[in-house]
């Protein structure tokens, strides 16, 4: 069997929420390990940045990590791409963002920065999990002291006294912007995706595209789901991911990633 390149998002996909607890099912777990057995390079492919990737997904021993929607790439422990935005980039971001009153976070290979002002968002719900689980990466920074801080991505969130228009034409050409829904936006530098992630290494590892396959259940799946040869979509994807792969497998808890690849022949 000719090795195949597989990439699985992490929330929703090999971790789910479980009686307040986050779980990987065991079923997941020997998935996994049973496809390198078999000879298959199993990477994550997520939109976290590497700071966000907490101790139980390493215990999995995955193959490498595409982190942070395409901008840092870890294959065994070595960091064989990274793209930061520049600094001169990044300030006139922080400029931008407070004068379009937008929530944000900032999200770094190795910090997590949240502004001082109060947060009315989905980011609010995010600094509680990272202030406690992320710690060593989480940081707090005035927005008038914001200037010069390292990060690959940023989330942000709007309400009804946001410009996200303005926001959006002033770096039309910069930056990508994953529409998460409910005002909710991950933005990322132009040509990073989940889907620059894969071609990145197809091109290291000499894979050709027939032997890929994406494993997700989000919107921001959505890239690598349609750049991969097979996808599929998790029991409980939005319907907008459920139209966009080549299978739809049962839930994460019902064993779902299991069958995936119990159909496809690779376990």
């Amino acid at each position: 069997m000719k090795p195949k390149l597989i990439f699985f998002d992490i929330d929703g996909t090999i971790v789910t929420e479980n009686g307040g607890k986050r779980v990987i099912p065991q079923s997941t777990k020997d998935t996994i390990h049973d496809l390198q057995q078999n000879g298959h390079l199993c990477f994550i492919n997520t939109g976290r940045t590497l700071s966000e990737i907490d101790k139980t997904i390493h215990e999995l021993c995955m193959d490498g990590f595409v982190c942070g929607c395409g901008t840092y790439i870890i294959y065994h422990d070595n960091v064989i791409f990274e793209k930061t935005i520049p600094f001169s980039l990044g300030n006139r971001i922080l400029k931008e963002l407070e004068q379009c009153n937008l929530e944000w976070l900032l999200e770094g290979s190795h910090t997590l920065y949240y502004s001082t002002r109060p947060y009315h968002s989905h980011i609010g719900d995010f600094q509680e999990e990272h202030r406690t689980v992320f710690s060593v990466a989480f940081d707090l920074v005035a927005p008038e002291n914001a200037c010069n801080l390292k990060f690959d991505k940023f989330c942000i969130c709007t309400d009804e006294t946001s410009n996200l228009l303005r926001f959006q034409n002033a770096f039309k050409d910069e930056l990508t912007f994953i529409d998460r829904g409910s005002g909710f936006y991950e933005v990322v530098p132009s040509g990073c995706s989940k889907a620059s992630g894969i071609q990145y290494l197809m091109d290291y590892f000499h894979i050709p595209l027939e032997d890929t396959i994406a494993i997700g259940d989000s919107t921001n799946d959505l890239p690598m789901l349609e750049f991969a040869e097979t996808s599929i979509a998790m029991g409980g994807s939005c319907p907008q991911v459920c139209e966009a792969a080549d299978m739809v497998t049962d839930d994460i808890l019902q064993d779902g990633l299991q069958h995936a690849f119990h159909k496809l022949g690779l376990v």
